[in-house]
């Protein structure tokens, strides 16, 4: 690879589910990607490319087909079943045959492109496939955004076979390995030991700008807006928010509005657990919001709440940042990863355990200087979501000029 020319060099970015192409196509106008918040990492894998002066492939998962070519980039929508659009999740040894043939393609297609460097999410599938069907001169850079296993889990037999099968890639075929949390990184390196290759931790990366027209909040005493956004999902603690609020209700002297930003497989029976727990006038479920809406709901807000329960491998948990950007305090726990880089500003709550979820909204409502100092904690821990030097684009180019 040392004797090409950079213009022949060529990245091969295996994305998320995302749609690629619309994000590309902003990125290449020189828009904003509105339904992000965050600077989006196929964005970056974009301006990255730009910036090394070689040429980019990109491919998600995303079910809506498409592709889009210039001289410089190839980017791709390719399901993981056939014939695209919305598709059943694979089940048992179904789910990981379509995993072994998605990661097949994604080889074949670097193969294809001539690409020198492979970077793959961990959402594209079983990474050790990528190890088993690539060519020798193939670098693979893992990026690992959610946790390998849930964290407060023992490892399950099935997750101690896939540390197995990835072992190897995390030891000897990745040049480095990019992850987004030090608890992913402990994970790491319980698989690889002092064999593992060099892990690269990045933040997600965030414009001023995007915060600047956000009101700071200001709470007297009387009503106190709490938001919840996110995936409305078991897992991601819905319906302890339900059991939060219901307890609160007449135990706490400020009246407290809760307001539900998101959708999700749970939407309607959580819009019906409210009905009949007669919670509708303060637990007021939004379902998916616009960018103008959650803005409307932000600027109302007095502190966010992230209430993800201890079976999701949650790897960061960007709204935790989103809230300490918009300067509003966040009620979360452990099982956020990134509560230990935003501590100051966050009150934290054991995993899964409503009576101290309750303890901190209470604290945070009617102890005025306990908020206020949570308020204030926000601004000495946002630069490292600005600062571009802890970007997912900056890491994957130390990585690359290793390469290169």
């Amino acid at each position: 690879m040392a004797e090409k020319k950079r213009k022949d060099i060529c990245l091969m970015y295996a994305a998320g589910p995302g749609d690629v192409v619309k994000t590309f196509q902003s990125w290449n106008s020189g828009k904003e990607d509105l339904h992000q918040v965050a600077v989006t990492y196929s964005g970056q894998f974009f301006q990255a490319c730009r910036e090394l002066g070689v040429r980019g492939v990109a491919v998600s998962s995303n079910p809506r087909i498409d592709t889009f070519k210039t001289d410089q980039f190839v980017v791709e929508n390719r399901p993981k079943w056939s014939g695209g659009g919305e598709a059943q999740q694979a089940t048992g040894i179904k789910y990981h045959l379509q995993q072994l043939s998605y990661a097949k393609r994604l080889v074949q297609t670097a193969k294809k492109q001539r690409a020198d460097v492979l970077i793959a999410a961990e959402s594209t599938g079983h990474l050790f496939a990528l190890d088993w069907y690539s060519p020798g001169d193939l670098a693979i850079v893992p990026t690992i955004h959610c946790t390998l296993w849930p964290k407060f889990s023992p490892v399950s037999a099935r997750q101690r076979l896939l540390n197995f099968f990835n072992r190897s890639l995390f030891t000897r075929r990745a040049p480095g390995i990019l992850c987004i949390s030090e608890d992913i990184r402990s994970q790491l390196q319980l698989i690889g030991g002092n064999r593992l290759r060099p892990v690269h931790r990045f933040y997600p990366c965030y414009r001023r700008e995007t915060f600047e027209s956000i009101r700071k909040p200001v709470y007297y005493g009387n009503t106190f807006h709490i938001l919840f956004a996110g995936r409305l999902e078991v897992n991601k603690g819905i319906f302890d928010l339900v059991e939060i609020c219901t307890r609160l209700k007449g135990e706490c002297k400020n009246r407290i509005i809760w307001d539900i930003a998101g959708d999700g497989s749970q939407e309607d029976e959580l819009r019906r657990l409210v009905t009949e727990r007669g919670i509708a006038d303060i637990f007021r479920v939004h379902g998916y919001c616009h960018r103008s809406k959650m803005l409307e709901l932000i600027q109302n807000s007095h502190a966010f709440i992230v209430p993800t329960r201890m079976e999701f491998e949650e790897g960061f948990n960007k709204v935790v940042a989103e809230s300490i950007l918009n300067n509003r305090p966040v009620l979360t726990s452990a099982v956020c990863p990134a509560i230990d880089d935003v501590r100051a500003a966050v009150v934290e709550a054991r995993p899964d355990n409503v009576d101290d979820y309750c303890r901190g909204v209470k604290r945070l409502v009617e102890d005025a200087a306990f908020y206020q100092e949570k308020v204030s904690a926000c601004q000495t821990v946002q630069e490292q979501f600005y600062d571009q030097s802890n970007s997912w684009r900056e890491k994957l180019k130390l990585v690359v000029e290793d390469i290169l």
